[in-house]
């Protein structure tokens, strides 16, 4: 669902906040009394990076954008393909139990003011979500779907065409659903709203967290079994009925993999030693859990529709869902103890950490330019082949774009990350970057009539402006 260093939106690694707000600020100064691990001394200690944690978010963003390729490239009633996804679709509870583990393991030994938290939390996630947000609202305009078929000025060539406008866009604001992929930052906003509370809940039940989980995962499979079969009478009308429309929006059916991340994160000292001396065996029995959800998704093809059966809130994923966490979390703690600063892979990771919330941002503009060219080979060519290719190209085509915004201007609202200092960039390499873009997109979009080349040409020329304008304001600065 939370890039960056910290999480799938983790903006960047908090800074200690001290105060009080409530009874979410209050929490720690309960901490001793309730948690006995956190003394003083170690509330002030400075909490260090976990380089596993990079290393899950890096596989779980690069299977979103495998799971969104295999979608585009294949036919809804694909059996194979529904399989491949019915596996992929762990990314977004990963996402969540990585969000509330980072979170806790921030926080959880710091006096925490709720004010401070979200007024930072909701800068580096709110404003790229309200400008992505817009942003697909207008993009939507521009393509051949109903009601404006790719003529963006019938959305405002009226009042009443303007007022229509602004409440889908005002709607879209309220469920996460400009674009697909936006609804999990919506449903980490929630999580943000609700965590100091839950901090406080957590100090408070120390020695009752396996209770919790427990509870959490009941209710959780109550949900699922709920949301997969014909909806209940009782969310037929009204309020109830709008809950049901959207519960995929809400952070209700994703609790119980940020409450695990939670207590995960409450217990790190013990968690993470155990996960270490048994990563072998947690790494392993994530294959027959794999085999066994798929098993079950292949039983049930034989009397549902495949989107159905692999339907990512059917209970019987929840198994896989978890082996698939804790084997990711088991191998990156391989890496973590294998990890060598300032080696290319090291660095690669470092990198793509920092990339990956504007990665996952920008990734649904990028298949959707492609889609044209994927329909063009989709029934000429070898399915999978189709999958490959549309995953490399979407891949470089984000990352292309991601590089260019983390250089602009507007690389917080965009990606949830500070513009990188201009003094840290080399223009004659920036300029030479945005003119391979121009010309490799200009190639793309005419030769050989791929409509997505005009994201890569676009972006380079925005970069170049940038570039030159920047350098010379910094000059004239630097002058005056």
């Amino acid at each position: 669902m939370s890039g960056q260093r910290d999480s799938g939106t983790e903006a960047a690694s908090a800074s200690v906040t001290e105060g009080s707000s409530g009874a979410a600020s209050s929490a720690a100064a309960d901490a001793d009394q309730f948690h006995p691990e956190l003394s003083t001394g170690r509330r002030r200690k400075k909490r260090g990076h976990l380089y596993e944690l990079d290393f899950v978010r890096l596989v779980t963003f690069a299977g979103v954008i495998l799971d969104h390729c295999v979608s585009g490239t294949t036919m809804p009633t694909n059996v194979a393909s529904n399989a491949v996804q019915s596996l992929l679709h762990y990314t977004r509870n990963s996402f969540f139990a990585l969000t509330g583990f980072v979170l806790v393991y921030q926080y959880r030994d710091k006096k925490m003011d709720a004010k401070q938290f979200w007024r930072r939390r909701y800068k580096y996630i709110g404003l790229p979500f309200l400008f992505w947000s817009v942003f697909y609202w207008l993009y939507k305009y521009t393509l051949l779907w109903p009601p404006y078929f790719g003529d963006i000025a019938s959305g405002f060539n009226s009042v009443d065409a303007t007022l229509t406008s602004f409440k889908t866009l005002l709607y879209n604001l309220c469920t996460g659903e400009s674009w697909y992929h936006l609804y999990f930052v919506f449903c980490t906003m929630q999580v943000y709203l609700i965590f100091p509370f839950a901090l406080w809940f957590l100090r408070r039940t120390w020695g009752f967290h396996k209770y919790i989980l427990a509870a959490s995962l009941a209710f959780h499979l109550v949900v699922l079994h709920t949301m997969s079969n014909p909806r209940p009478d009782f969310f037929s009308h009204g309020l109830a009925l709008k809950l049901w429309n959207h519960l995929p929006e809400t952070m209700i059916p994703y609790q119980f993999f940020t409450v695990a991340g939670m207590i995960a994160a409450m217990h790190f000292d013990a968690f993470r030693p155990f996960v270490v001396k048994w990563r072998i065996w947690i790494a392993a029995a994530a294959v027959p859990a794999g085999v066994i959800s798929v098993a079950y998704y292949l039983h049930l093809t034989t009397f549902k529709f495949p989107p159905m059966a692999a339907n990512v809130f059917r209970p019987y994923t929840v198994l896989w869902f978890v082996a698939c966490i804790m084997m990711l979390y088991a191998l990156g703690t391989l890496w973590t103890d294998r990890r060598k600063p300032g080696t290319f892979l090291a660095k690669f990771f470092d990198r793509a950490a920092d990339r990956a919330f504007g990665i996952f941002l920008v990734h649904g503009l990028a298949l959707q330019e492609l889609a044209p060219t994927i329909q063009r080979f989709r029934f000429e060519l070898y399915q999978p082949i189709v999958t490959v290719v549309a995953y490399i190209a979407t891949v470089l085509i984000t990352v292309a774009i991601t590089e260019v915004l983390r250089r602009s201007p507007i690389s917080l609202v965009t990606t949830g990350r500070e513009m990188i200092p201009r003094s840290e960039q080399n223009t004659r390499n920036v300029l030479l970057y945005a003119g391979a873009l121009v010309v490799i997109g200009l190639i793309m979009q005419y030769p050989l009539e791929m409509p997505g080349g005009i994201l890569l040409w676009a972006a380079g020329a925005f970069l170049a402006v940038c570039t030159v304008v920047g350098t010379a304001v910094a000059a004239r600065r630097v002058a005056a």
